[in-house]
Formats: structure tokens, sequence, C-alpha cells
């Protein structure tokens, strides 16, 4: 039985897994995940998973969190760098395919059970219309798919490194703060992981709100200050500034999602992945990033036929990831 080898390699963790197909649908054999921090490159991951999994697979598919240049890849928050043709010849694989992660997270997006799922807002969706995808996590991934007749184009993009337009008083108080650390600044410096953490001393500052001691003392212990400003704002008792610094976040995500819609038309639906929005979900509300998904002047009619969901499966862009091995590989 022949296997693939497909891989989700973000910025922080990485998720491999074994599949073989069934028709047009992939299933893991087997999945692991690992801590990218605990290893030097990705061809280690690769080595330490063959031998847990005990596993040849003969191809490979692998979405990478940065930026993919034919059979080359190098990381947009990582110092990795990854060859195809290395891959190849360290573990014998017959074939090994690399892709943006965004482009794997896109192409996973139709494989979604409603389980997987939360709608936002309905909208008026038709057929072989395009999907956009949003994406905070470690990074701000940014996307889009097109399916028709069996098949499927995805596309991952570099849109969360777009300068950051503000749209109140507010935004405007945060482009000069942030302008003040580092220039220019992009949407991914505010609404990806590390950026809740600028948005959060940025609170602090413009609104004077004082700071929970329990939230710092927490702070002071890990390195990855952002799990501690999610957890609370959504954990009992809820600690003010954290809980307003998730409200800017969810602001600036859904005026960013709703210029993703506009610039796309994406009537198929904007789907919001990526490691931060399950956290989130049943513990915030989600109103604020609709409030400013909508406000677009003359074409807030336009954003209300957009259907808006919440993915919520954590393995949509591994299962996109065998998708693409699945179409693009030879031998299948």
């Amino acid at each position: 039985m022949a296997t693939l080898l497909a891989a989700d390699i973000g910025g922080t963790k990485s998720e491999l897994a074994i599949f073989e197909f069934a028709a047009q649908n992939p299933a893991p054999l087997i999945q692991k995940r690992y801590k990218n921090q605990d290893f030097p490159d990705l061809s280690s991951i690769i080595r330490s998973f063959l031998s847990d999994v005990d596993a040849l697979p003969l191809y490979g598919s692998i979405g990478v969190a940065g930026i993919v240049s034919g059979r080359k890849a190098r990381f947009t928050n990582l110092s990795w760098q990854v060859s195809c043709r290395d891959l190849e010849q360290k573990f014998g694989f017959k074939k090994v395919i690399l892709s943006n992660d965004l482009t794997a997270l896109c192409s996973g997006i139709s494989l979604l059970l409603p389980d997987d799922l939360i709608e936002l807002q309905m909208g008026e969706s038709g057929q072989n219309e395009v999907k956009g995808v949003i994406a905070p996590g470690t990074g701000l991934g940014q996307g889009f798919m097109i399916e028709t007749g069996g098949r499927f184009f995805a596309w991952g993009s570099e849109g969360g490194h777009v300068d950051f337009g503000p749209v109140n008083e507010e935004q405007v108080a945060l482009l000069s703060w942030m302008q003040k650390k580092k220039q220019p600044v992009s949407y991914e410096m505010l609404i990806a992981g590390p950026g809740i953490v600028h948005l959060y001393s940025f609170c602090r500052d413009y609104y004077a709100i004082a700071e929970s001691l329990e939230i710092v003392e927490q702070m002071s212990k890990y390195k990855d200050r952002t799990p501690v400003i999610v957890g609370g704002a959504t954990h009992n008792p809820i600690c003010p500034l954290c809980k307003k610094t998730l409200d800017l976040f969810l602001s600036i995500l859904g005026s960013e999602a709703g210029n993703l819609a506009l610039k796309l038309y994406a009537r198929g639906g904007i789907y919001v992945g990526g490691g931060i929005i399950p956290r989130l979900v049943d513990k915030v509300s989600f109103s604020g990033f609709m409030k400013s998904f909508l406000n677009k002047g003359q074409m807030s009619d336009v954003m209300k036929t957009i259907p808006v969901y919440l993915v919520l499966n954590r393995n949509t862009a591994l299962l996109g990831a065998a998708r693409i091995g699945h179409q693009i590989l030879p031998d299948w």
C-alpha cells in the first residue's frame, strides 16, 4: 500500500501524519504533533516522526509557514529552509511537494464537516464561488480557494504583511504607538499571536487600565505570553485589561477579514481559521468582529451577503496538504 506523509509545519508547532487515499477523501492512519523549538530543522522533525511511527511513506506533501519558490521554501518566523530534493535524498521519498501552509489550509476547507464550523453569518453563498481564508496563529495567513467540476485551486499569500489601516480614533492611536516600536506596521504585528502582546501593552497605556498582579506573575513565567492573556480574558475571574485586548484584537481581525472579502469578492464565504480562534469559541462574543466586518460604508449591504465561518478543526491544513498530494502527485 503506497502511503503519503502529509505535514502542516507552522511557526510554533508541526503536525505530521501518514495517509492513504480512498477516492478524494484523505484520512490519517497515524498522526503526531511536535514543538518546533525542540528541533534544529524540519528534517529532524520528519526523522523523529518516521522513527516514532515506524513508517516509510512513498511521497511527501508538506505545507510550510513561509515563502515557497519552486521546490524550495524558507520560513517566515523561523530560520529554517527546506528543499524537496534534500528531503527526497534523506528519506527516500519518490517525490516531495511543498506548499504554503495557507495554500494547504485553503485546500482543506471543502473537506470540513458541519461540526467543524461555526456560522457567524449565513449570507447568500452560491456554487463555484471564491472562498477566502484568514488565519491568525503565530503569523497571519490569508488565501483563497475556488472549486469547480471536482477540481480545486487553492493559494496562500503573504497578505498578513500588508500595512495596517486604522479605522477609528483608538486604532489611529494604536498605529502611532506601534510606529514608535517598529515600522512599517503590518496587520500580522497586531492580530497574530505575538500581536496580542502588543495590543495588551497598548490597551494598558492608552486606557490606563491597571494590570492584574496574577496575570503579570503568570506572564513572567512564560516566554509566550499570548496564552496567558487569552486565558485572562476567557476564564473567571475575567481580567478587564485582557478582555479589552481581545475585544480590540477581534475588532481589527473583523475589519481585515472584511477587507479580504471585498478584494476577493468572496461570495463562497470567509473562513476564519488558525490556532487562536478555537480557543475563543464559546468564551467570547464575536459581535465586535462582525460589526467591523460589516462596516464598509457603501459596501456594507454587500458584506451582508457574504457567509462567515469560524474553523474549529485544527487539522484543516493537514487534510489540505494531503489533498494537494492526492491531486498533484503523479502516481496516486
